[in-house]
């Protein structure tokens, strides 16, 4: 088959579409995350990166990873001893939405509760607003 064949099949996808979906990569994620935990949370520049899933303590490392209720992507830090957690997943519904990167964000606690779970709008380069809906 050629290219030309294969083409006339497929349905053209509007570019804001691929445009979303391109910025949904776990890459794209992370660094939305990352962004989030620094300018909302504030992680201090003495902080640690936790890197691997390995380095993560076991009551924090049931909350990451693919599946049932498990967010792909996740940012952790530490200082001393205390292990921070965030864990993100981008709405692309909510994005295309409100033409912003929106961020559904859980933190977790040092025992590995849920602390917080909520929306995030990507307002600016560093500026993140809660979202009210």
């Amino acid at each position: 088959m050629t290219a030309d064949f294969v083409a006339l099949f497929r349905t053209p996808v509007p570019r804001e579409t691929q445009t979303l979906k391109s910025i949904q990569s776990p890459q794209h994620t992370l660094e939305l995350l990352e962004s989030f935990a620094t300018h909302v949370l504030h992680v201090p520049a003495t902080a640690q990166r936790v890197n691997r899933l390995d380095d993560l303590p076991l009551q924090l490392r049931r909350d990451v990873g693919i599946g049932s209720g498990k967010q792909y992507v996740w940012f952790a830090w530490m200082i001393e001893e205390r292990v921070w957690l965030v864990t993100g997943t981008l709405s692309l519904e909510l994005a295309r939405e409100r033409g912003q990167p929106v961020l559904e964000v859980r933190s977790y606690d040092a025992e590995g509760l849920l602390d917080e779970a909520a929306t995030w709008v990507n307002t600016g380069t560093t500026e993140w607003a809660r979202s009210q809906w």
